[in-house]
């Protein structure tokens, strides 16, 4: 009798994959996340957290909850997650039968069995290990199932350490049955860990008794040493000692020996062999009892009615505890403390939830790195899930009302371009803006203006609520259009690839609308026009009348799309020495300012500097790379002395 159950566990869980891989097909503004319920990101990422005090990026309570269900899963239920869930070791499984039919499937000695088995413990090792001490995912760069899913198209992917695992576990399941998950699968050498808990037990405490002692041992010597004796543990008796609670038995006086429930086991564990099944490898999968042509001779340990249904339910049970436990609490993504915040006895507390820029730790670092240059501010609570920070600060140095202004961000957008001898001017209207926060809500409002052909642009200013000047064509479109797009529910965005992708939006309008009559088109566009400027090279080492400016038109630099591209062409410009500033300017037309020490460098090598093809970026995390350079403006201009521009405060 075959285990439909477990085949059905299987065959959804593949099912769902694939719909989420395809949907984007159908649906472009649709993009699956692969990662949502993955075990081993969570463990990985709670490791993170115990270390650094902070959860990988993408990872979330979910993945953790989901994580800790699957070690108490172990030790009460053994591996149901490798039986049930796991789509690697459904395939894997479904490759061994493939061999045996081409009957080129063969058993591993023993000899060479047990030495293998210490490879998954390594691989283990140094997915935590890399983990722990970087807050990144090392398990994305070789994951067989998340190169898969995402047909490599994750930057995080080794495309050769993925490949490579891929074919082991293609070409390794046909050969000899479950061959990854037994030698190589790091959860799976989680789950032989917590089946072997006391071994687990045993290091935890002799860690935590030595720290009392005083050896100030870190979190590194625990895992290296859980890790260690698991290892050993399996090498030496490749089975549970004590736990799971639920094991499969087998009744010696009613057994007819016939070996059905050996050929019929995915792992290839001889159960004839047992009176209680307690090889590591065993999953609970519950093959064996639905094999067995004589009724009860196997069960599940202290029941023998409810058998073959104890792993399926545990399965569903856990499952739902986890997700229901993992809705109940949020990780603090970030929590740092600075200045003077131990010795400030009146230290409040200031909450903005809604900060969607605040989605990881990299995102929450940078919220960090803003806030920290406030006066009067001495920490942060960051929650990534539910984009929520809690600010602590010093009411004595400054208020709520001057926090929310100093993290808010005022933007300029153009939605799009005014063609020549359309207008000659444009409506204003000014509105209040209640929800709106930051850069992504800045984002989503472009996006939703772009969809009106009547908006050309608009700002911001802080406000409560913040208020909006909205620059438009009255005879295309009018006032009560733009607020329904203002409070529409969702926008679409365009995507690089050519996709799409559908966000929320909770904006209302707040109070009156107000038109404040009507701008030039001239006055729009230096309205519109975000200046940039940046000094490198030791400019300030320079007096003014020690440098030369080249100033030529750039009408790039009032394009939004290639607005953040001039900081590519600044770090490439850096790496000539004698150019020392890049500004831009309106100046009846965008106009960019490239500043010189002409005893360092010549006005012809300045200029075949801006025309390269090819831009020489240098970035944050010292590596460099060559992009193509967008700007097509031929830097022909006009050349004065930096003296003059100061002079005319520039």
């Amino acid at each position: 009798m075959k285990n439909k159950v477990r085949s059905y566990f299987q065959f959804t869980i593949i099912a769902l994959i694939l719909i989420a891989i395809l949907r984007p097909l159908l649906n472009p503004s649709y993009h699956p996340d692969f990662e949502a319920y993955c075990p081993l990101g969570g463990i990985a990422s709670l490791m993170s957290k115990l270390n650094l005090g902070s959860l990988s990026c993408t990872m979330s309570e979910v993945q953790v909850t989901l994580g800790i269900i699957l070690i108490i899963g172990a030790v009460l239920f053994g591996k149901l997650f490798c039986s049930y869930i796991c789509p690697i070791g459904a395939v894997s499984e479904w490759l061994g039968k493939l061999g045996d039919k081409l009957k080129i499937n063969i058993r591993i000695p023993e000899y060479v069995d047990r030495p293998l088995r210490i490879l998954k413990y390594l691989l283990l090792y140094a997915t935590i290990y890399f983990t722990m001490n970087s807050s990144e995912l090392f398990c994305r760069e070789f994951d067989p199932y998340f190169a898969s899913v995402t047909g490599f198209g994750n930057n995080d992917i080794v495309w050769y350490f993925a490949v490579a695992t891929i074919a082991v576990v293609i070409i390794g399941s046909i050969v000899t049955r479950m061959f990854w998950c037994k030698y190589l699968c790091p959860l799976g050498a989680i789950g032989n860990i917590f089946m072997n808990v006391v071994v687990a037990a045993g290091v935890i405490i002799i860690y935590l008794i030595a720290n009392l002692l005083g050896a100030n041992l870190g979190l590194f010597w625990l895992v290296t040493g859980i890790i260690f004796f698991a290892m050993l543990t399996e090498v030496i008796f490749k089975k549970s000692l004590v736990f799971p609670l639920t094991k499969i038995k087998r009744k010696t006086d009613s057994c007819p020996t016939c070996h059905v429930c050996d050929k019929n086991c995915p792992q290839g564990i001889e159960i004839d062999k047992y009176d209680t099944v307690d090889n590591i490898d065993c999953t609970l999968c519950s093959d064996c009892i639905y094999s067995c042509p004589v009724k009860e001779t196997l069960f599940i340990k202290k029941s023998v009615k409810f058998s073959k249904w104890i792993a399926p339910v545990a399965t569903v049970l856990l499952i739902v505890v986890g997700l229901t436990a993992s809705s109940f609490y949020e990780f603090k993504t970030l929590s740092d403390r600075w200045g003077n915040f131990s010795k400030i006895k009146n230290i409040k507390v200031y909450e903005q939830t809604g900060l969607k820029n605040v989605k990881c730790f990299s995102s929450s670092k940078s919220f960090e790195r803003q806030i920290k240059r406030i006066k009067g501010i001495y920490g942060l609570d960051a929650y990534a899930s539910s984009h929520t920070v809690k600010i602590y600060y010093n009411p004595s140095e400054i208020t709520p009302l001057r926090i929310k202004r100093d993290i808010f961000k005022p933007v300029t957008q153009k939605v799009r371009r005014i063609r020549k001898g359309i207008v000659d001017s444009l409506d204003v209207l000014e509105v209040g803006i209640k929800n709106f926060f930051d850069n992504v809500d800045y984002v989503n409002l472009s996006y939703a203006f772009m969809k009106d052909k009547g908006i050309y642009g608009f700002q911001t200013m802080f406000g409560e609520p913040v208020k909006a000047k909205i620059y438009y064509n009255s005879k295309i479109t009018s006032p009560e259009n733009i607020r329904k797009i203002i409070e529409s529910e969702e926008v679409e965005i365009r995507l690089r690839d050519g996709g799409t992708l559908k966000r929320e939006m909770d904006f209302k309008v707040e109070g009156e609308t107000r038109s404040l009559g009507k701008v030039s088109v001239a006055d729009y566009e230096i309205l519109m026009f975000k200046k940039y400027d940046r000094k490198f090279n030791g400019y300030s080492k320079y007096k003014p009348e020690n440098l030369k400016v080249l100033a030529y038109p750039m009408p790039e630099a009032a394009s939004g799309s290639l607005y953040r591209m001039l900081s590519y062409l600044t770090s490439h410009l850096s790496n000539w020495k004698g150019i020392v500033r890049l500004s831009t300017r309106y100046n009846k037309v965008p106009t960019a300012y490239v500043f010189f020490v002409p005893e360092k460098i010549s006005l012809e090598e300045v200029k075949k500097a801006i025309a390269s093809k090819m831009l020489k970026v240098h970035f944050s995390d010292g590596t460099t790379k060559e992009v193509r350079n967008p700007f097509k403006s031929k830097p022909e201009g006009k050349v004065t002395s930096a003296l003059n521009l100061i002079k005319n405060n520039f």
